[in-house]
């Protein structure tokens, strides 16, 4: 089974003396938040991570603007997947079912003028379905 530090409001979470850890499918869904507001190819060890989402503001609150941030989100979704299953080939030992992305169930995407904002519904290896919200504002 697999981990990662805890984030909480863009920080480290302690404690005690230690920093606090998630697996499972809070794992999941940090991990998910977080490719879902990084900044495309702002990370040079994974190149695919990120989105564009930010991208979005400012622009018209229209059907096809919000089709278009389903399909980034989608499009972030699928690269997560996919280097969790080169994890799962090379290091299967290393994950947990619960901590796996399985199928996208659904994602809602909102638009205003200075926000963008999505919920995606994700089903894991271990059958849960968890919510991620993230919103991407001006200035945030």
């Amino acid at each position: 089974m697999s981990f990662s530090l805890k984030i909480q409001d863009g920080d480290l979470v302690a404690v005690g003396n230690r920093l606090d850890v998630v697996w499972g499918v809070e794992k999941l869904d940090q991990d998910v938040n977080m490719w879902l507001m990084e900044r495309y190819g702002g990370d040079r060890f994974h190149t695919n991570m990120g989105s564009i989402l930010r991208e979005f503001i400012g622009q018209i609150a229209s059907e096809s603007a919000r089709a278009e941030i389903q399909g980034e989100v989608y499009r972030v979704l699928q690269n997560y997947k996919a280097l969790q299953d080169r994890k799962v080939n090379e290091t299967p030992e290393l994950m947990s079912a619960s901590e796996l992305l399985v199928n996208i169930e659904d994602v809602i995407a909102n638009l205003s003028y200075d926000t963008v904002s999505v919920v995606a519904k994700l089903r894991n290896g271990a059958g849960t379905i968890s919510t991620v919200k993230v919103a991407n504002r001006v200035g945030g």
